[in-house]
């Protein structure tokens, strides 16, 4: 989201993703405060130019009165909390003259000392997700007194109304005085600053309002003009598309009652399979009949916020999910800005027993510095009966010890079954050349209790650190084992 540090307007940085001006109108109603006020001729010059007093100062489309301010004196009418001003004494001879739609001017000090108005307007056909930015104008009064520094809370809140909803966007800002320069007419010089602030809208309705907050003693308040609403960003439906290690209702993540869960990752992308880059999301645990909660800080949370990667991807370390004491199905769900995403994470506790288990293969293996390839692994073995279905297998090098994967017609896993039979599969090196993975990888196990292997080809380089003993780690579907110990030497 922008900042909300006021700014004076920069077409430059003005947001290139929304529509066009004339397919992005303004959603707030008479921005220009020119609907309903009844000017008294006499009173337009420089020194008076307000809307008649009392009953007569009314606008069509906002809502406006007292502050809510405890200093505030009561009127007899809402009309009294707030004056307006009309364009020509609003910006003559001010920097903004030529900027401005015609706009009037309202003074959110109405009739007199401590009397604090407000405006406000529903909007309506908001697109939850989206994002708005609000304009406005804001400037110190200049009649009756000299120039004197004003403040006021700008507010939108989610819903139809001003009070209750929750806080989309907000502050309290203060305004310089005018500077003390009087011009022709009794008044002082003219000085707008335009500013902008911007919200996610969380359904189609929200509440926009300016509320004094000027110090008692004046009789005169901010000035507030050309007040407009925009689409700046469009909404996208992001979604869970998937975890790492993958996981679905029918296999979820899962970890036995009272001991913490494994590390894993979320990946969030929109409608067009863009990833949700480098945003702050919020994982929400539920139900909670099992117990189980997140834990960092010395909390014991229902909910995790991290933030995604540039690829869309939100890691929860290992230990973060502790597993609760009673077994059972639960989700995670996730948030963005106070916005539901799609799909959810399956978890369980009680984890069932696994169709398989993996374990180091073979003997030691050694491998010299720029030397000759080995082919460290792992062995697998059935633990129940029935098909196993094709897997995801993830190699990946100890970091830091001068390894490397060896392609030998492309990067290869090698599995062989009980009666040496040999499937090869070709697999993706990252970027950072520590992982391999393979996908669709089939085991070659036949009933309980049979046993395959699996292998790839490595070798020590050049600078490679000796002497050391390391391991490869392997992956599978949500396994994880050590390979052969490899020993590294000179």
């Amino acid at each position: 989201m922008p900042s909300n540090t006021p700014t004076p307007d920069d077409p430059a940085a003005a947001p290139v993703s929304a529509p066009p001006d004339g397919q992005n109108p303004n959603l707030v109603k008479d921005g220009g405060f020119k609907a309903g006020p009844r000017f008294n001729a006499s009173e337009c010059g420089f020194s008076q130019a307000v809307a008649v007093g009392g009953d007569n100062v009314r606008l069509v489309y906002w809502d406006y009165g007292a502050s809510g301010n405890s200093n505030g004196q009561p009127g007899a009418n809402p009309g009294d909390y707030i004056d307006i001003d009309n364009h020509e004494y609003s910006f003559a001879q001010s920097d903004a003259e030529g900027e401005v739609d015609g706009s009037n001017s309202v003074d959110l000090v109405g009739r007199g000392n401590a009397r604090h108005g407000y405006v406000g307007q529903h909007l309506t056909g908001l697109i939850p997700g989206a994002q708005y930015d609000v304009t406005f104008w804001a400037s110190s009064p200049w009649y009756n007194e000299s120039p004197h520094y004003t403040s006021f809370h700008y507010s939108v809140t989610d819903g139809r109304l001003r009070e209750g909803g929750k806080v989309l966007d907000s502050e309290y800002i203060p305004v310089p005085q005018a500077r003390n320069d009087p011009i022709p007419g009794g008044s002082w010089r003219r000085q707008w600053t335009r500013y902008r602030k911007s919200f996610v809208a969380q359904s189609p309705d929200a509440y926009l309002a300016f509320t004094d907050e000027t110090a008692d003693g004046y009789w005169t308040g901010t000035m507030l003009a050309c007040v407009a609403v925009h689409l700046s960003a469009p909404a996208h439906d992001y979604r869970v598309v998937g975890t790492d290690p993958e996981s679905s209702a029918d296999h979820p993540l899962s970890a036995p009652k009272d001991t913490p869960f494994g590390a894993f990752r979320v990946r969030f992308l929109d409608e067009t399979n863009q990833p949700l880059s480098v945003q702050d999301v919020t994982l929400r645990l539920e139900p909670h009949s099992t117990g189980s909660h997140f834990s960092y800080g010395g909390q014991a949370p229902l909910t995790y916020s991290a933030r995604t990667d540039a690829g869309g991807w939100l890691t929860v370390p290992a230990g973060t999910l502790q597993a609760g004491p009673q077994e059972g199905p639960m989700q995670i769900t996730a948030r963005l800005r106070g916005t539901d995403l799609g799909g959810q994470i399956d978890l369980s506790v009680g984890a069932s027993a696994s169709r398989f288990s993996l374990s180091p293969g073979g003997t030691p293996v050694t491998l010299t510095r720029a030397g000759e390839t080995r082919y460290p692994g792992i062995t697998l073995r059935a633990e129940t009966d029935g098909a196993i279905a094709p897997q995801k297998v993830r190699v990946t090098l100890p970091s830091g010890h001068g390894l490397a994967f060896v392609p030998e017609g492309g990067y290869q896993l090698t599995v062989m079954d009980a009666r040496f039979a040999t499937t090869s599969y070709t697999g993706t090196l990252q970027d950072d050349g520590q992982t391999l993975t393979f996908e669709g990888v089939y085991l070659a196990l036949h009933g309980k209790g049979s046993t395959s292997t699996a292998w790839v080809a490595v070798k020590a380089q050049p600078d490679a650190p000796v002497p050391s003993d390391v391991t490869l780690t392997f992956r599978v579907g949500d396994q994880t084992s050590p390979s052969t110990l490899i020993h590294v030497r000179a």
